[in-house]
């Protein structure tokens, strides 16, 4: 596959602008607990959370692991990360070229983040390389339907001001099947692929409104006059008052994960 010429620095310019309110993205952060749980670490051994964020995922496997490494591009996020997670160490690093020699973890997690590598195959690859033998490598998606009507009614309202928004490729591993044969692919054995579905409950229009600026969907705004930005504010707000009239909402999070053993 050819890397789009760029993405790196698209990425990290992305991210390093989000990382101050990463953290207010509440599903992110459930989905991180959630996936650190299912993390097979094995007592005293090391692990690396690769596309760390803000390390949700390593400060939740810090009590339970020997060691924690966090690797992301975007330094902005592992200045967030470092202040979180002091136990851990965090390295700047691309996920598909990984800076470890062979064999370096027992177990190699990734939540939330696998979609926005180019090449996914490449860096499973690499994955899989730096976990010792027998060791599991292991990586979060999400199922269709995520967060029910809300990202569409978004899409919606900023295509009738003319911008088709770039959102997050959540797409490319939409169902089990897609990351089985990922895994697979990549050499590693023993393949497993759990699907479940959580339930996320937001608070209120505010709630979500603040998730659209903190996180990915909330980019286009950086393009708009003040003038326009209010507008589309007000707009969005007004749509989305009916549903959460009743008060809280709860949405669907279907979470995917898989997970595989590097053969010994």
């Amino acid at each position: 596959m050819t890397t789009p010429e760029g993405w790196e620095d698209r990425n990290r310019q992305q991210f390093d602008a989000l990382a101050g309110g990463y953290d207010r993205l509440g599903f992110l952060t459930q989905v991180a607990r959630f996936v650190a749980g299912q993390v097979p670490v094995p007592p005293g051994g090391a692990a690396l959370d690769v596309m760390t964020g803000t390390g949700s995922v390593a400060l939740a496997l810090l009590g339970r692991a020997g060691s924690v490494t966090g690797l992301d591009l975007s330094e902005g996020m592992l200045r967030v990360a470092r202040a979180r997670v002091p136990g851990a160490a965090f390295v700047v690093g691309d996920a598909a070229h990984l800076p470890f020699p062979d064999g370096s973890f027992d177990v190699v997690v990734c939540a939330s983040g696998l979609f926005f590598v180019p090449d996914m195959g490449a860096a499973l690859r690499e994955w899989r390389r730096v976990v010792r033998p027998g060791g599991q490598v292991l990586f979060s998606s999400f199922g269709r339907g995520l967060l029910g009507a809300l990202p569409g009614l978004w899409r919606a309202r900023l295509e009738s001001h003319g911008v088709t928004p770039g959102f997050p490729p959540l797409g490319r591993i939409p169902t089990p099947d897609a990351a089985r044969d990922l895994l697979r692919g990549a050499g590693l054995r023993d393949v497993q692929v759990d699907s479940t579905e959580l339930p996320y409950t937001l608070a209120g229009v505010d709630h979500r409104w603040n998730e659209i600026v903190a996180g990915l969907e909330g980019l286009p705004l950086a393009g708009f006059t003040p003038h326009l930005r209010a507008q589309v504010e007000t707009e969005h707000r007004a749509e989305l008052a009916p549903l959460f009239s009743g008060g809280p909402v709860t949405v669907p999070l279907p979470v995917i994960v898989a997970r595989g053993t590097r053969p010994e």
